[in-house]
């Protein structure tokens, strides 16, 4: 089938007008932020009644102060989220924007190595998975295709080749938004990325299949749901492991237990990505979609969060609903007992896309925390996509030696001295201004508690850090660490 281009190309086959690829990557970018925000409202939600109880609404359309419990079940706190604050879903997306090459490859070592492991301070709403991974890759000898880690839950403990949830593909829509015209690139860096947190091949599935459904929104010029499912399907019939070196080393890693192939798996994946295309593709009803979201398990808390599931639900909602960008996010966003937050955006990124800027409304996206950095990344990863942009080193601060004097805000934070209005210097982001400060006791009998810090980056990134402390049990030292698990999966 060929494949119809909203942008004109030089002789490279690379896009060539800025101005009509912007407006998609931002509604992109803004689309899948504003599906999260508006989606982490409802994620633990219990119902409709207790959805009214909390909210007095029955559908959610707009962001609303609320507040969750949070840290898990030894360092619980409370954590208030404000209206249009996002969650891990998209502080991720942004760190995978930050590893973006010039050329639209990705940077897997700073994603891995200096992203993730930063990260874990400001996580919000982490699920266990990513934790896992982000506290593994924290060794000094761990290597972003060799992160093989053991990930503990409530039931003992999981292999990170089982790890097969969907904290991959909700971050790796910035990589499709820089390659429109080059596949081939943003597969093996989708693979590069995706592998440094999940080994199964249904998270590193779902993160390929997701990231060309947003390339082929991109690229075409009208929205036409019925030809980027046929190609996907044709996609995911062929798709198969990459042939990268680096990765190649990965998958003899993960094949040396006995008694299981990565093949093997990822075969039984594909099969089950193609049968839910191919059922996408034949609706029974106008609202078949409410019924697919049962089909691919996303009302089942075994499988809600899964790598492939949530994604096909995703493209269900959006091909059958995406005549109506906002509608279509919020429908996904009040679809109760689902990972909301996460679908949501997949939804939105997906409407972004395809319709731009202006279908995501003006609302969402201008109460969207950190709204004008948005605006930045899409700027620099359209001009990343038509071969003129620098990478993800255009969205960090430049040499910082000369910001020694400025006072460590990690180190601040870990000694109680942090305050307010204070211009604090974090190794990743850079120079920031301390916006407020908090401390809350667990619910330990301890005497543990949380120290929290707001910090506004002249990067445009804001950011809560926390940091838990939880005195030993001599009296004359104390001990801390820096994160507790919270009680979803990513």
């Amino acid at each position: 089938m060929a494949q119809t281009s909203i942008l004109t190309t030089d002789d490279d086959k690379r896009p060539t007008d800025l101005d009509r690829l912007y407006p998609r990557v931002a509604g992109s970018l803004i689309g899948a932020a504003a599906g999260d925000s508006l989606g982490w409202i409802t994620e633990f939600v219990r119902g409709i009644d207790h959805l009214r109880k909390l909210y007095r609404t029955d559908f959610v359309t707009e962001y609303r102060p609320w507040q969750k419990t949070t840290g898990g079940r030894f360092n619980a706190y409370i954590d208030y989220i404000s209206k249009g604050q996002y969650s891990d879903d998209t502080q991720l997306a942004l760190a995978t924007a930050r590893s973006l090459n010039a050329d639209g490859t990705v940077n897997p070592t700073h994603f891995a190595s200096t992203e993730l492991p930063l990260w874990l301070d400001y996580a919000r709403g982490a699920g266990r998975t990513i934790t896992a991974a982000a506290r593994s890759m924290r060794r000094k000898s761990a290597r972003w295709n060799d992160n093989f880690f053991t990930i503990a839950s409530r039931d003992g403990s999981a292999d990170y080749r089982d790890a097969g949830a969907n904290g991959a593909a909700m971050r790796v829509g910035p990589i499709a938004l820089a390659n429109p015209f080059t596949p081939a690139v943003m597969q093996t860096s989708v693979w590069q990325n995706a592998i440094t947190t999940h080994g199964h091949p249904r998270a590193i599935f779902g993160a390929l299949l997701y990231a060309e459904a947003v390339r082929l929104s991109l690229v075409e010029k009208h929205f036409a749901p019925q030809s980027v499912i046929e190609r996907l399907l044709d996609y995911s019939r062929h798709a198969s492991p990459s042939s990268d070196p680096e990765l190649q080393e990965w998958l003899a890693e993960w094949d040396r237990p006995p008694g299981r192939s990565f093949e093997g798996e990822w075969e039984t994946t594909r099969q089950e990505i193609v049968a839910g295309l191919d059922r996408i593709s034949k609706p029974e009803s106008e609202n078949d979609w409410k019924a697919l979201l049962r089909y691919f398990g996303c009302f089942d808390p075994a499988t809600k969060g899964s790598g492939v599931g949530t994604v096909l639900a995703a493209l269900a909602i959006f091909y059958q609903l995406g005549e109506r960008p906002s509608h279509a996010i919020a429908t996904a966003v009040n679809q109760i007992g689902t990972d909301t937050d996460t679908i949501a955006g997949f939804v939105g990124g997906l409407a972004g896309a395809t319709h731009g800027y202006d279908s995501i409304p003006m609302k969402w996206a201008r109460e969207l925390q950190d709204y004008d950095y948005f605006m930045r990344v899409a700027n620099e990863i359209a001009a990343i996509a038509i071969g003129h942009g620098l990478g993800g080193k255009a969205l960090l601060p430049g040499p910082q030696e000369k910001y020694r004097d400025v006072p460590d805000l990690l180190r601040l934070l870990r000694e109680h001295a942090i305050n307010r209005d204070e211009v604090v210097y974090h190794p990743l982001f850079g120079r920031g201004v301390v916006e407020s400060v908090d401390a809350q006791a667990l619910r330990r009998k301890d005497g543990a508690k949380a120290v929290f810090a707001w910090v506004n980056f002249y990067i445009g990134q804001s950011c809560k850090f926390r940091f838990i402390e939880i005195p030993r049990r001599t009296s004359t030292s104390s001990g801390s660490e820096s994160l507790g698990l919270e009680d979803n999966e990513s």
